[in-house]
């Protein structure tokens, strides 16, 4: 169990005759268990409120204050990125004796769910079904480790690889990144069932392919690949002023500005086309867009190179098979930086 901290999540105690409560909060990464700190990142108290019916209740809602300490970062290194939350709660009466209390370790990550989602455990951090890759080309794909997962690999629906992913206390190793390279098939099982991802190879592709990558609702990397044209084009603003150009003899030339531009920035974007994909990938798409951390890698002799992006498209339609025939998208991204350097 992890927590989603782009999701409200609630810390809560009740018992009759308390008064208020305390909660500390510890963060950290590293190790659970040898690299807690010495000292809580917060200290909340709050007085209990008592409801028409039951027992005095405390109730500290967390998930920003946890979120404050996770930041996604990507630049081609696919690395687990979670963070260990420790929670102390007691729970005091009128003469500030402790008369409930618990503490407990958990994972975080900048996840979420949806409105209408109950919690679903799984090892698998992606929720399609089914990938489109291209063709000797590797794509990574997210689990979570903590139920120790086992991993097979198919090729022509045979068994040729079988990998088992040990938990571990160690922050980083909660996310494993699995590599897909030329398989058809993959599986994913713990105690909870089996997991199966099936994947279609593409052979050739006419245009360039661009791959993204963005933060999931589970807090993972997920990589999609646009595997159609890309347009790319640039939005210059400016500033201009008129210049006097008359020199001492009231006199001037002809090749010097009277209207002079400046702070100019160029602010380029992107957009890209899908490819034709299944209808699972319109559950792709509606991650992308709500991700608030996006990258787009171009290989440029032969070197990757990683760039931030943000999303400009802001509405989406679903497409499904019956009613479009063929389930195809087009996203316009921007580049999250001006073309003129102006880092200072």
């Amino acid at each position: 169990m992890a927590i989603n901290t782009r999701s409200p999540h609630f810390e809560s105690v009740s018992l009759s005759g308390m008064s208020y409560g305390i909660l500390k909060i510890y963060i950290w990464t590293g190790d659970k268990n040898q690299d807690v700190p010495t000292n809580p990142q917060y200290t909340l108290r709050k007085s209990a409120t008592t409801p028409t019916t039951g027992n005095p209740r405390v109730t500290f809602e967390v998930s920003e204050l946890i979120r404050d300490y996770l930041d996604v970062e990507f630049d081609g290194n696919y690395i687990g990125q979670g963070v260990w939350v420790r929670f102390e709660l007691n729970g005091y009466n009128v003469s500030n004796i402790s008369i409930i209390d618990y503490a407990y370790t958990i994972i975080a990550f900048d996840g979420y769910r949806y409105f209408e989602e109950e919690f679903a455990p799984s090892p698998l951090m992606i929720t399609n079904r089914k990938l489109f890759v291209l063709e000797d080309n590797t794509l990574k794909i997210p689990i979570y480790t903590a139920t120790s997962p086992t991993v097979r690999y198919y090729v022509n629906n045979q068994l040729v690889s079988t990998i088992t992913y040990l938990s571990s206390n160690d922050s980083d190793d909660q996310v494993e990144y699995i590599s897909i390279l030329n398989n058809d098939k993959i599986t994913v099982t713990d105690s909870s069932g089996v997991k199966t991802i099936n994947i279609e190879i593409l052979e050739e592709c006419k245009y360039e392919p661009k791959k993204v990558t963005f933060v999931n609702k589970y807090g993972a990397l997920q990589d999609m690949i646009f595997f159609k044209k890309a347009v790319e084009k640039m939005n210059v603003t400016k500033e201009s002023y008129k210049s006097n150009i008359l020199n001492s003899s009231n006199g001037y030339s002809s090749s010097n500005h009277v209207y002079r531009d400046f702070n100019v920035v160029g602010k380029e974007s992107v957009t890209l086309s899908s490819g034709f994909l299944s209808e699972e990938y319109n559950e792709v798409f509606k991650q992308m867009m709500l991700s608030e951390k996006v990258w787009v890698t171009n290989v440029i002799d032969s070197v990757e190179q990683v760039l931030p992006i943000n999303v400009k498209t802001s509405d989406i339609t679903y497409k499904t098979s019956l009613n479009d025939k063929l389930v195809e998208y087009t996203i316009e991204f921007d580049k999250s930086f001006d073309t003129i350097n102006n880092i200072r």
